[in-house]
């Protein structure tokens, strides 16, 4: 419910002003602020509820690098209030129809961005160092991917920063038709936005096929054909509108009637990223319904989330025409909210996948591939843990070998509490963890195809 609702803001936020900009149609500047400040309201509710859903008890608890539960939810709660109290200020002036600051939007830009950057490098580097540990195919997409969406947020950036630089200091109201012609052109733009659109490309692509191969089970059930069919149509639907870059086969209508395919292209085509990015959440969505550990749902859910509101939410067309009142602004200030909510999902998820034997067993019982990823997380991260607990213990010892020799049988009391750290379960587990994934894999290439 959340994610229909998240993005269906981002859907409207982000395509009003390209309605508008393809038809002869032109409102009155009350009935934009008025739709603007409803977008506004739904996106504080928004944040609100997921703030809420995200909280945890274990707020003290590690995730990577330093971070804990508590420090990162407190940078994105800081985050949203500063966006927030952004938004208030702007709907303040565009109430009473007075002119508003354009340095707002670049304010909004720059939280916006660097906050999604900051969570998606720190998961990325995670991602990395799991791959080290354990290398995966499916881990290795996701990592592209993110890798990707993290340089087209960047370019994002300094896109978004040099044409807002030199739009007017002050908004007045004006038609929106207005503001598209006062658009200002540069060189530099016609550089930035192909590259803008490369990375994109290449990052939907890559999670596209880390989503598809994950759901490759219901493949069984429809067949290879329909199922790779049905699936391609989010990857259709995305890559279409960049036709007219290649071949352009609507060159004819564009001519003849360029407000009907305007108006056309817009109605058709405007949620192409919001629909990718409702695709690429099914991944974690099903496979919240395949597991009955009740905190690992919610991570998953949470995942889910993040993964929807992210790819959804990295289009600044909009914004960057500073329209009265500025539409886009709402899907901007979506995009730290989305990459924390991939970021601490995922994380947490190897973190619980880790420390629960019992989830481990269900994953090992269950062959659904959309739990492949959390099986590898998990055990990863496992790994990671036992061999970190090891070197400090390693550590330990070479310490005080240098400074007192002992005999092996005062180990214990050198290093009191050492066999707690130890802990041979552990080590026992990875095994376990090893030896029944490679029977699993066994199984399955000696088992015939049907």
């Amino acid at each position: 419910m959340v994610i229909i609702f998240a993005i269906s803001v981002m859907i409207v936020d982000s395509t009003i002003v390209k309605y508008i900009a393809f038809s002869n149609k032109e409102f009155p500047t009350p009935v934009y602020v008025s739709i603007f400040v409803t977008l506004a309201v739904m996106f504080i509710g928004t944040v609100i509820v997921l703030l809420g859903f995200v909280k945890s008890k274990n707020s003290e608890s590690g995730l990577r690098r330093g971070l804990s539960v508590k420090t990162t939810y407190l940078i994105i709660a800081v985050t949203q209030f500063l966006l927030i109290s952004i938004m208030v200020i702007i709907i303040q002036p565009t109430i009473g129809l007075k002119n508003y600051n354009t340095l707002s939007l670049l304010a909004v830009v720059f939280i916006s961005h660097i906050t999604g950057l900051f969570f998606l490098i720190i998961l990325v580097l995670t991602l990395v160092d799991w791959i080290m540990t354990k290398r995966d195919k499916i881990l290795l997409l996701y990592t592209i991917s993110f890798s990707l969406t993290a340089i087209a947020i960047m370019t994002s950036l300094i896109y978004a920063t040099y044409v807002l630089s030199h739009q007017a200091s002050n908004t007045r109201p004006t038609s929106i038709h207005l503001s598209l012609i006062d658009f200002p052109r540069g060189e530099l733009t016609t550089y930035f936005g192909p590259a803008l659109d490369i990375t994109s490309i290449l990052s939907f692509v890559s999670v596209w096929i880390a989503s598809a191969v994950l759901l490759s089970t219901y493949s069984r059930r429809i067949g290879k054909i329909r199922y790779w069919l049905i699936t391609s149509i989010p990857l259709i639907y995305f890559l279409f509108p960049f036709e007219k870059n290649v071949v352009d086969i609507f060159q004819s209508l564009v001519v003849s009637s360029p407000v009907l395919y305007g108006v056309l292209n817009v109605t058709i085509f405007s949620a192409t990223k919001q629909i990718g990015a409702l695709f690429f959440s099914l991944v974690f969505l099903v496979a919240s319904t395949l597991v009955t550990k009740q905190e690992m749902q919610k991570y998953l859910l949470i995942s889910a989330i993040g993964m929807a509101v992210l790819y959804g939410s990295i289009e600044i067309d909009t914004l960057l025409f500073a329209t009265y009142p500025p539409f886009g602004v709402v899907t901007a200030s979506f995009i730290p909210m989305g990459a924390y909510l991939v970021f601490t999902g995922i994380l947490r998820s190897a973190t619980l996948v880790a420390r629960d034997s019992e989830l481990r067993k269900e994953f090992y019982n269950t062959a659904m591939p959309q739990l492949n990823l959390l099986k590898t997380i998990g055990v990863t991260q496992m790994e990671k843990e036992l061999i970190t607990k090891y070197k400090v213990i390693d550590k330990r010892i070479r310490s005080i070998e240098e400074h007192s020799p002992f005999e092996k049988d005062d180990m214990k009391e050198a290093l009191p509490g050492l066999d707690d750290d130890l802990d041979k379960e552990k080590a026992r587990e990875i095994l376990h963890d090893v030896l029944t994934e490679l029977y699993s894999k066994s199984r399955t290439d000696r088992k015939p195809d049907v």
